[in-house]
């Protein structure tokens, strides 16, 4: 050991303050990615209550009652059964939305707690691919190179292996990490099997629509990666990219009782109650803006873990057929609208207005003339409805839902469109009957058929059509109701082809 080392060493023996830290960074997995870790982080945000908790249930293997409580108040009911208090933690599968710091946490914080403060552990982290294994360690090796306070506190831990695949510390600790499908069978540092089994995201992107990836990934989970250590930890790291990947095969078996001593945490990016469930990083306009800019689809897999395959959307993006306003003249033809007001701003949802029109005489085809939806006040919502009947004073119908609130907002609208515009909305109460979701679905044909046009500036609706049944389903709603109001007319346009002539008349029969 050279000279300068040792000085060190023992200088740091005779700090109090210094070994006090140590021995709280040993302890306490929170203390040690606070002061060792955020200070080198140049985007550091400071963890919520629910990621202090994941620490101390991952650091100790243990979730208390407590935790496990605070665990159920953040996520749906129906996935509270998978938090269960446990004194010994085999496994936990961590379902974090994307971008709220379970990599830096679980996969980089956490094999380099255990490798400094922890005694005679063997860490082993999994990714999707060999370069994202090797990314990671470097990163680990650079912080245990240049950290400084780590430098300080436990000195050069620089060892005897210090390869892209694998390290040895001076304090006898080693690390490795591997990608996804490696031959991982029989890992051992000398004679030591793996302590710690750290899986991230192990099935890449591209490969998330190949079942015979997801079973490939699958098969060689169980086969290889739990059998690396007898009473290793394991901890999966995901987001959710389709219901029958490897989270969510785990989820379910976890549910199922198959697991012994797992816990799954499967979060979104909100409460039940639509509060982040990480303020200090994302404010509750900051989720509604990333929700707007990536779309219903991408919201609800990389937000809310709760992904729609593209084997069972009800709407796909390659049936959107679209119509230049150019091409119809409004005056010619019978048009509804249809209003569905928020009913509250919790969980961010829209209030929506669609309006739709079709050829007089004609059930086809059905042209969707406006689709908007804001957060906004009552009187920005009836200033859009006297603004839309301007546009369309010959406009048939403008149907509100009659429930409770909507009842009363839709004779608010009523009285305040007279009162203070002078205007006559030709408003009337609709009673839905069968589930909303059913309602909506019914639609799929006709989208498909081309039967309803849309423009493209149309995303909002666009974007919550293509993700349902999952996110905001407000326009698809109003959608549905505003089409429900068109008159049941027979006949349909000769210009359209015969063969589609017809199965539309079918679809519109059935509908």
């Amino acid at each position: 050991m050279a000279i300068a080392e040792l000085a060190r060493r023992l200088e740091g023996k005779a700090d109090p303050a210094r070994e006090a830290r140590k021995e709280r960074a040993r302890q306490d997995f929170a203390f040690f990615f606070e002061y060792y870790i955020a200070p080198q982080m140049e985007d550091y945000v400071p963890s919520a209550p629910y990621q202090l908790a994941l620490i101390r249930t991952v650091s100790t293997r243990r979730l208390t009652r407590e935790d496990a409580l605070l665990f159920r108040n953040l996520v749906l009911p129906e996935r509270r059964d998978l938090i269960r208090p446990t004194q010994h933690l085999r496994g936990l599968l961590d379902l974090e939305p994307r971008d709220h710091g379970k990599t830096s946490r679980m996969t980089q914080a956490l094999p380099l707690w255990l490798i400094v403060t922890q005694q005679r552990v063997f860490p082993v982290t999994i990714h999707a691919s060999e370069n994202a294994a090797r990314d990671v360690l470097s990163s680990i090796k650079l912080e245990l190179e240049n950290n400084e306070r780590i430098l300080e506190d436990f000195g050069d831990l620089k060892g005897r292996t210090w390869s892209s695949r694998k390290i040895v510390l001076a304090n006898g600790n080693a690390l490795a990490a591997l990608g996804a499908g490696q031959s991982i069978r029989g890992i051992k540092d000398k004679y030591r099997r793996p302590t710690h089994i750290i899986c991230d995201d192990l099935l890449k992107d591209d490969d998330v629509e190949s079942a015979s990836r997801r079973e490939a990934v699958y098969r060689w989970f169980k086969r290889a990666v739990m059998n690396l250590g007898k009473d290793a930890l394991i901890v999966v790291v995901n987001t959710i990219m389709h219901p029958d990947d490897l989270p969510s095969r785990l989820k379910n078996e976890i549910k199922k009782g198959k697991l012994k001593g797992w816990v799954c945490l499967w979060l979104r990016a909100h409460t039940p109650e639509g509060q982040p469930i990480w303020p200090q990083r994302w404010s509750l306009e900051d989720l509604r803006q990333k929700r707007e800019d990536v779309g219903e689809d991408v919201w609800a897999t990389e937000f809310c873990n709760d992904p729609v395959p593209e084997g069972s959307k009800k709407f796909r993006k390659d049936w959107f057929v679209f119509y230049d306003v150019a091409q119809i003249d409004p005056t010619q033809l019978v048009i509804t609208c249809a209003v569905d007001p928020a009913t509250g701003t919790s969980t961010g949802d829209y209030t929506a207005v669609v309006a739709v029109g079709v050829p007089k005489g004609f059930r086809y085809p059905i042209y969707v003339l406006e689709a908007w939806g804001a957060r906004c006040s009552e009187f920005e919502l009836l200033a859009k409805l006297v603004d839309l009947y301007g546009l369309y004073p010959h406009m048939k119908m403008m149907g509100f839902e009659e429930q409770n609130f909507q009842k009363i907002y839709k004779n608010l609208c009523i009285r305040e469109a007279w009162e203070r515009y002078g205007v006559k909305l030709p408003v009337k109460g609709i009673k839905q009957t069968g589930a909303k979701a059913l309602r909506i679905a019914s639609l799929s044909p006709l989208v498909e058929a081309g039967v309803i046009r849309f423009r493209k500036t149309q995303t909002l609706l666009l974007d919550q059509l293509e993700a349902f049944p999952k996110g905001h389903d407000d326009l698809p709603d109003a959608l549905e109701m505003a089409v429900s109001l068109l008159p049941k007319q027979n006949r349909i346009p000769k210009a359209i082809p015969l063969r589609i002539r017809r199965q539309a008349a079918d679809i519109l029969r059935r509908y």
